[in-house]
C-alpha cells in the first residue's frame, strides 16, 4: 500500500472552510499550487490497513522550504507560516497532495487567470 491510497480518507474529505480560506489568500493559493512540486522526504508507507496519525506523519516528513519558496516565488517567512495554515487546515497532505476542494478550487483559479490573460470567456472555448 503507497502513500496515495493510505491518505485517501484526508484527501477526499469535503473540507469547504478549508478551501473557503485558500480562496481568500495569494499566499496560501501559490503555496498550495507549488505544494505538488515541493522535494520532500517520507517515511515509508505503513503495512495495508493501517490507521495513519495525520500529526505523528507530518513529524516525520522532511520539506525542502527553500525550494518552496522559490516555486511559489515568496519570502521564506511566508511559506513557514502558510505550511502552518495549510497543514493546519488539512489543506496539504504530507505526500505532496491537496484535498480535492483544494485541487478544484486551483484548477479553477488557474484557469480563470489563463483566460483573463488572453481575454477570453470560457463561452470562447466551446466554438
Amino acid at each position: 500500500m503507497g502513500w496515495e491510497e493510505v491518505l485517501l480518507p484526508y484527501r477526499a474529505a469535503d473540507n469547504f472552510e478549508g478551501a473557503a480560506l485558500l480562496a481568500q489568500d495569494q499566499n496560501l493559493l501559490r503555496l498550495g499550487a507549488a505544494w505538488p512540486l515541493v522535494p520532500r522526504h517520507l517515511p515509508s508507507p505503513p503495512a495495508s490497513g493501517t490507521e495513519v496519525d495525520l500529526e505523528a506523519l507530518w513529524q516525520q516528513i522532511r520539506i525542502d522550504f527553500q525550494a518552496w519558496a522559490d516555486l511559489a516565488q515568496l519570502p521564506p517567512l511566508a511559506v513557514m507560516r502558510g505550511f502552518k495554515v495549510l497543514k493546519g487546515l488539512r489543506i496539504i497532505l504530507p505526500d505532496g497532495s491537496l484535498t480535492h476542494l483544494a485541487a478544484s478550487l486551483l484548477q479553477k483559479e488557474a484557469a480563470g487567470k489563463f483566460l483573463a490573460a488572453f481575454g477570453l470567456k470560457s463561452a470562447d472555448l466551446q466554438r
